[in-house]
């Protein structure tokens, strides 16, 4: 799913009813982080209808979402071969090589 402009609780719950529960299977377990825009109680809705449960990460928990300690990682990459690069957008794309 491609969209322009940020994303919102109206676009988290597209993504969820349309795109996320038509490929979970019975009983599996969806950790979420607790990001604003993640409408906890229509995802669990929308999750539990699916026969599958949803837990929320606490707020303020990077240790527990793999995804921070993914994009800490990369901002450091970035901020030491930022100088060497032509652009913040070169300097992102050599960051995703080098950690992938």
């Amino acid at each position: 799913m491609l969209f322009e402009g940020y994303c919102n609780t109206h676009l988290v719950c597209k993504w969820v009813e349309e795109f996320l529960v038509p490929e979970l299977l019975p009983n599996q377990i969806l950790v979420i982080d607790n990001a604003s825009f993640h409408p906890q109680e229509r995802i669990r809705q929308l999750v539990r209808q699916a026969g599958c449960e949803v837990i929320f990460l606490p707020p303020y928990s990077p240790d527990l979402n793999k995804i921070e300690k993914f994009w800490a990682r990369l901002k450091n990459y970035v901020s030491k071969i930022i100088g060497q690069c032509e652009s913040l957008w070169d300097a992102v794309q050599q960051a995703f090589c080098h950690l992938s």
